[in-house]
């Protein structure tokens, strides 16, 4: 189908050259006036798939968002339960409760089992949503990322690039740039 501005373009093309045309300026300006009001609503259009896409990517990143704390929390808890192996408290109930009460238990005994602290630095690097350690490991070439890790990772940096990099370019420039990216993007709030 042909934009209607270029048939309108045409037809205006023909008016101007048809030399007894009764009432031709009159045709003009009307012509000139629906090519008007039709670039105007081209123009809407454009502004509104540019608003769409906006707020996808706002969407997006929103989701991301709330996936990285859902991961965040879900790795606490695991950690926090790798950390108390011993706890013999509720352990079913809404998690944060339990979680509380995981943490009541490792205070009153001071914290100091060296397998419960080794256990939970494991839960925190195997986490499928990669926290700072895991972040400053990568970047400093300790490790690589685990699958999970990776996939998360690259989604986060795809949302963060704005979608100008693809998976592919965001691999090519290596796991540690990958890191750095998210690390830079995910830098402790100020507490003022």
């Amino acid at each position: 189908m042909k934009d209607p501005r270029t048939l309108l373009a045409d037809f205006r093309s023909r008016v101007v050259i048809a030399p007894a045309l009764a009432a031709r300026e009159d045709w003009l300006a009307r012509i000139d006036a629906i090519a008007k009001t039709l670039e105007a609503q081209a123009s809407k259009i454009d502004r509104l798939r540019q608003d769409i896409e906006d707020a996808e990517h706002t969407r997006d990143a929103a989701n991301l968002a709330r996936m990285r704390v859902f991961g965040q929390l879900n790795t606490l808890y695991k950690t926090l339960t790798a950390a108390t192996p011993n706890y013999e408290g509720e352990k079913d109930g809404e998690p944060q409760h339990i979680a509380l009460r995981r943490i009541e238990w490792l205070a009153s005994r001071g914290g100091t089992d060296p397998h419960a602290a080794l256990a939970a630095k494991e839960a925190e690097m195997e986490a499928p949503i990669p926290g700072q350690a895991v972040l400053e490991a990568v970047i400093a070439g300790e490790r690589r990322f685990t699958k999970g890790q990776l996939e998360f990772s690259l989604s986060e940096a795809i949302v963060l690039t704005n979608w100008e990099l693809t998976p592919l370019e965001i691999m090519e420039k290596g796991e540690p740039w990958l890191a750095e990216l998210i690390l830079k993007n995910h830098a402790a709030p100020s507490h003022d």
